[in-house]
């Protein structure tokens, strides 16, 4: 079988040999004739869903820059959307359309430190210096699609019903108070009871109901387009409310996608948008329910007129958020893929950029199969730990997933210019979504709050024919015999409620022909690293067992920033996994620490 796939790959490296299309630089501006076979693929699309695999490579940033100027300039292209806040995007739209503000200003405005790059910077100038000398062609404008920062779109809301009618603001403001309290620390709402959510959710709807009531009072006070804008802005409020209750983020690229639309539709029948983004936000996978992305909508919505695109590449660096140091990007060396990748055989055929068009080989073409079938591809968005390169790797079928592939072989660091807490002595601000307490021990919501590791031959899920108590548990199971292979499901906390406490993690597991090890795991770090650890190394789960009950106990440092927790299994074996709880103990209960 391995000789079998061997032969595969080498024959689908030769066709891609011929079938690939080489470019020449991603540099902008320049010639761009070897640009060509992208143009005719785009053809007289109108919606474009460019992705990434990361979000900290400067060549995916000039590149985009490079077919930005391109789609502008030769096919009509108005709109330039980014995975950004709503409001805070439409400051820097100001600067591009009107020249209003400082444009490193309103970059350092952004509240995610990806987009604070010097090749950013350099997209917003372009932009400008295009519209000054656009003449008839319509303008090109700077769009945000994201709701996390919801903060100043209630601001939004509430400047605009001071300008139309100023006797309603203090309703308003009430109506938006509770929610707004959750603003800096969203990540707390979803710990809320149901009745402060029902409470938020009645209010933030109560405002959008007021502003349409009275929508023809308030567009003759001000005008048909300023009233859309501050709608949207309410709208922006109950998504990030809906998200934020549950956590459940497979909302967000629903509700970009919803944006998106929104925009282009504001814009008019004749718009077309170019959308910067995720590889994993961008990808619409056919004919999968239970992968559902910002591209599925938008898919959907735009049928053959939307068109998507991903971006990968085989080595280097990149800038990322390291997960010991998850306030500050570095500059991180990212692992070589592994053979059963698509970075693995795209590099094998020897160009360092090529283009493919994944929706243009002939059917009669056999080799062309490889690229719908199940293999790996690299996802790290803007977080990555370069010893768990393994965890940033996720099987696709590439040609059911996307249109048109952009590879390039060498990736380095974006050039970072958010250095202003340099010059004030201050910590920067990173928006973080971490909560401060366990949510959903018993997962009655599913996979909510719960991330999970699983290589290639482990699988996680939940089931509820087997669970310990309550409706539902979780699993991990594995096929892979390597015992050096392992998968996990966990959760990350903030370690400020529990400083300098003791705590025991405890579950009930139920274990089935586990030959290698499992167990329960938790982590205490600090700034420097890990601090306290026991992963249940000394009494690993083994072989069978019905559900027992199993704990790990720690002390939490006060110099603690967060704490790790969860579930592995390594080798061949599933396990069962329910009624998790994280608890304080007095000191007389031992501490199972194996790091001192």
């Amino acid at each position: 079988m391995q000789e079998q796939h061997v032969t595969e790959l080498e024959e689908v490296i030769n066709w891609l040999k011929g079938y690939a299309k080489p470019f020449s630089s991603t540099q902008p501006g320049g010639d761009t004739r070897d640009l060509k076979p992208f143009m005719d693929f785009v053809g007289s699309a109108r919606i474009l869903a460019c992705g990434e695999a990361t979000h900290g490579t400067h060549e995916f940033f000039t590149l985009k820059h490079r077919l930005l100027e391109l789609l502008v300039q030769e096919k009509g292209f108005t709109l330039f959307a980014i995975e950004e806040g709503w409001v805070e995007a439409q400051r820097i739209n100001e600067f591009v359309c009107y020249g209003h503000g400082d444009p490193l200003r309103l970059l350092d405005g952004l509240r995610f430190w990806t987009w604070k790059t010097q090749e950013m910077l350099d997209i917003i100038l372009w932009m400008r210096a295009y519209n000054e000398r656009r003449g008839s062609a319509p303008a090109i404008q700077f769009c945000g699609i994201d709701m996390q920062s919801y903060d100043l779109a209630m601001q939004n809301v509430l400047n605009f019903v001071q300008q139309v009618d100023p006797d309603s603001v203090e309703e308003m403001h009430e109506l938006y108070g509770t929610f707004w309290e959750y603003a800096d620390q969203p990540g707390r709402y979803s710990e809320e009871t149901a009745q402060v959510k029902q409470t938020c959710q009645l209010q933030l709807q109560r405002v959008y109901d007021l502003l349409n009531q009275r929508r023809p009072i308030y567009e003759r006070l001000s005008s048909a387009r300023e009233f859309e804008y501050a709608l949207h802005g309410a709208r922006i409020v109950i998504q990030a409310e809906e998200m934020f209750a549950s956590f459940n983020y497979e909302l967000r690229d629903c509700f970009m996608a919803e944006n998106a639309i929104w925009h282009a539709d504001q814009a008019g029948p004749d718009a077309k948008m170019f959308i910067w983004t995720h590889n994993g936000h961008a990808a619409a996978p056919l004919g999968n329910e239970q992968r559902r992305f910002m591209g599925t909508y938008l898919s959907e919505h735009y049928q053959e007129d939307f068109l998507t695109i991903a971006m990968l590449f085989y080595q280097g660096s990149c800038n990322a958020l390291h997960r010991l140091h998850p306030r500050v990007p570095l500059s991180l060396p990212v692992g070589l893929p592994p053979r059963d990748s698509y970075e693995y055989a795209f590099h094998a055929v020897g160009l360092p950029r090529m283009m493919i068009d994944l929706q243009g080989f002939p059917d009669s073409e056999t080799r062309s199969a490889w690229l719908l079938q199940s293999h790996l591809y690299r996802a790290i968005g803007a977080m990555y730990a370069p010893e768990q390169d393994s965890s940033y790797w996720s099987l696709i079928e590439l040609a059911y997933e996307f249109d048109f592939i952009f590879y390039l072989n060498d990736s380095t660091p974006s050039r970072l210019i958010h250095n202003s807490h340099l010059q004030t002595g201050e910590t920067p601000k990173i928006h973080t979504l971490i909560s401060t307490r366990p949510r959903n021990g018993n997962f009655a919501a599913g996979l909510a709050y719960w991330l999970y590791n699983t290589p290639r031959g482990h699988e996680c899920g939940v089931e509820t024919t087997q669970a310990h108590s309550g409706d539902a548990c979780a699993y991990l199971k594995s096929l892979e015999e390597d015992p050096l292979v392992f998968s996990t499901l966990h959760q990350l906390i903030g370690a400020t409620a529990y400083h300098n406490q003791r705590i025991r993690l405890s579950a009930y597991i139920m274990a089935k022909q586990v030959k290698s090890a499992a167990g329960l795991w938790m982590r205490i770090e600090g700034p420097g690293g890990s601090l306290r650890f026991d992963g249940m190394y000394d009494r690993p789960i083994t072989g069978s067992n019905d559900w027992k009950r199993y704990e790990v106990v720690l002390d939490v440092p006060e110099d603690s920033t967060q704490i790790v927790f969860g579930l592995y299994l390594s080798g061949r074996g599933q396990l069962w996994f329910d009624d998790v709880e994280l608890e304080s103990v007095s000191t007389n209960v031992p501490t199972t620490d194996i790091s001192y």
